[in-house]
């Protein structure tokens, strides 16, 4: 039997799909909107997923699950507006920060930033 190490969500994420219907039912559309990555990780963690990493590029983010469940979010991204804002708030959803500290921090970052999403320590 073969088996790739590669998830569809992780490939998704590397190609840089530019949209996609996730296969959980109820989850919106992922096309980029901030606002339906939002609503979609919001379902996933009221289901009793918990946010353990972000990694982050251009093209949207790939948040994994202390289960180690994938989901990439296209409307998440390091970019001018939005984006940046809805970033921010899933990441302090998630505790990596208070949101008032992480948005002009990752408003900061490199619009092509590729990598792990930092977190911002509590004061």
């Amino acid at each position: 039997m073969n088996a790739s190490i590669v998830s569809e969500m992780l490939r998704l994420f590397r190609d840089g799909a530019d949209g996609y219907q996730p296969g959980e039912n109820g989850l919106l559309f992922e096309s980029g909107s901030p606002e339906a990555s939002l609503s979609n990780l919001r379902q996933l963690v009221a289901s009793g997923l918990v946010i353990q990493d972000i990694l982050i590029r251009p093209t949207g983010a790939l948040v994994i699950f202390s289960t180690g469940e994938q989901y990439f979010a296209l409307g998440l991204r390091v970019a001018d507006g939005d984006p940046t804002e809805a970033l921010a708030r899933i990441a302090s959803e998630a505790d990596f920060g208070p949101f008032d500290r992480l948005l002009p921090f990752y408003q900061a970052l490199p619009a092509d930033y590729d990598g792990k999403l930092p977190d911002v320590d509590p004061e």
